[in-house]
């Protein structure tokens, strides 16, 4: 399985960037005046515009030989969108995606720091810690960023974790009672294409959380919630067969990437 590489900073894009989402109305009109229109699902596709600026030559080298390998428009890869959370159903703990150990528990509809009622309790009600985690199909050698949103009426410590393969990073951070944004950053060495996100909270203890986030980058951006899927799409090509780089001083480069994906 292929990735679209990361920069040397452990970004995959520069900002400003453009995602478009494309749709299709097929519009049909009878003799007698009458209109049919109809969504063409078929039709339906994502585009990324990457831009590029001040590039080391590494970092173009990266660029123009992932290109060469996918040799342009033919050869598909997984994007790892840098403008969504990389979890699927992130405000929904009890979802399917997520595994959850057994004896915790979780209570929704707690005020969240946003000003909604979109945060969860987690309990342990374990002699053990208990976990709740999520699995995406991502390269365990790229940056991430794992952060979310947790208070507690009691002191209370929380693990934050990331794994892939043997290979685990975890930060365990003291929890107060007001909100606060935990965040925990790091580069893996693992070969492996899967990548766990998770949280480890200690026997008796109880926090809430709100916004769980993970990112292929190395600081977080702003909360964004996901539904049934997150940021990783499979099946992304290039849309051009030629990648122009430009050379504008020494060791500094400029290009633009275009990428494609059928549906959504």
């Amino acid at each position: 399985m292929k990735f679209f590489p990361q920069l040397v900073t452990g970004s995959i894009a520069q900002y400003p960037l453009v995602k478009r989402a494309v749709y299709r109305t097929i519009w049909n009109t009878a003799l007698d005046g009458s209109e049919d229109r109809l969504g063409d699902s078929g039709a339906e596709r994502l585009e990324w515009e990457l831009r590029y600026e001040g590039l080391s030559r590494e970092e173009q080298e990266r660029l123009a030989t992932f290109h060469g390998e996918m040799e342009g428009r033919l050869g598909e890869f997984t994007f790892l969108d840098p403008t969504e959370n990389l979890l699927a159903r992130s405000g929904e703990p009890e979802a399917s995606v997520w595994e959850k150990s057994p004896l915790l528990t979780v209570v929704r509809g707690i005020p969240d720091p946003a000003g909604g009622a979109e945060a969860f309790r987690l309990t342990n009600a374990a002699g053990v810690e208990q976990s709740l985690q999520q699995v995406i199909t991502a390269p365990g050698w790229f940056a991430y960023c794992w952060s979310v949103y947790v208070r507690s009426e009691t002191a209370a410590r929380l693990t934050l974790y990331r794994k892939s393969g043997i290979e685990e990073d975890a930060k365990e951070f003291a929890v107060g009672t007001s909100w606060e944004r935990l965040v925990h950053s790091g580069k893996g060495g693992s070969q492996e294409t899967t990548v766990w996100f998770g949280v480890r909270l200690g026997p008796g203890a109880a926090v809430e959380l709100y916004g769980m986030q993970a990112e292929a980058q190395p600081a977080p951006s702003p909360y964004r919630r996901t539904r049934a899927r997150g940021g990783v799409y499979e099946g992304a090509r290039f849309d051009d067969d030629e990648l122009r780089v430009a050379a504008v001083g020494p060791d500094l480069h400029s290009c633009t990437v275009r990428i494609v994906r059928a549906g959504r």
